[in-house]
């Protein structure tokens, strides 16, 4: 597991319960710069490890460091501004704007000149306004919607919205990336897509990206490191290869009587 000192996310300790059912049971859990899957079973508490990240869950225990600073409690928004961004499981698009203008949002974080600036057409706001759209016009390039960009977002299939929401995310230039099943409901072709456009951008920047996956192929493409939560704890973090063999993640994640295609 990666430096907690130099990590780009680190829990420690994490623990969060609803009443008397204990979701995350003292989750440690360390993630450096490139991909890093985060798998386990339904109800493991996966998502609530990313609420409890971004901000949209206070933990009951535990600290959250993001690039090294404790943000343990604070709101969405002031984590977003340290450059946290996330998707969620099912996307949440303008759908009467279009994938562009969808995928500007995320860009928020770098205007510097306010509403006011914006409002009133002056040429700096119009200079930032112009350099993030083309930024975002070349971040749809990358997943391969070039050519479809002033498209209504709701116009498009479940799939190719949920890649949308992906660039909007990155858009964001974030130290931190936080991916909920990203791949869930996508055929093969949008697929190659995202692998395609997450790679080429994880290539080209220093940031980490936390993925939550169900399909096991494709954290093995992407990810060079996997964390296994199972009943709120960590039971297992190492290379892809290694964490699908272990007898302990095959029973307890995958089955018993799974087998691995080698």
């Amino acid at each position: 597991m990666p430096d907690p000192a130099v990590a780009s996310v680190d829990l420690a300790g994490i623990r969060v319960a609803f009443g008397g059912n204990v979701v995350l049971d003292g989750v440690d859990l360390a993630v450096g710069r490139g991909f890093t899957g985060l798998i386990g079973p339904n109800g493991a508490g996966k998502t609530t490890c990313l609420n409890v990240i971004s901000g949209y869950l206070r933990p009951d225990g535990g600290t959250v460091r993001v690039t090294g600073e404790e943000v343990t409690g604070r709101p969405p928004h002031r984590i977003a501004a340290l450059g946290v961004s996330r998707t969620f499981q099912s996307p949440r698009l303008v759908p009467n704007l279009s994938a562009l203008s969808n995928v500007m949002v995320g860009a928020h974080r770098h205007f510097r000149h306010g509403h006011l600036a914006e409002l009133f057409g002056l040429p700096s706001a119009r200079r930032e306004e112009r350099r993030q759209e083309e930024r975002a016009r070349e971040l749809l390039t990358t997943f391969g919607l070039g050519d479809v960009v002033e498209r209504d977002a709701g116009s498009f299939p479940i799939g190719t919205q949920k890649i949308i929401e992906v660039a909007r995310a990155l858009l964001n230039d974030p130290a931190v990336a936080l991916l909920d099943e990203p791949a869930a409901g996508l055929g093969a072709e949008d697929v190659e897509r995202l692998v395609a456009g997450l790679t080429a951008w994880v290539t080209a920047s220093d940031s980490a990206v936390l993925i939550i996956e169900h399909d096991l192929g494709l954290i093995s493409r992407l990810c060079p490191q996997v964390a296994v939560l199972h009943f709120g704890r960590i039971i297992q973090f190492g290379r892809p290869d290694d964490v699908l063999h272990d007898p302990v993640v095959v029973e307890a994640y995958l089955g018993a009587d799974f087998a691995v295609d080698g």
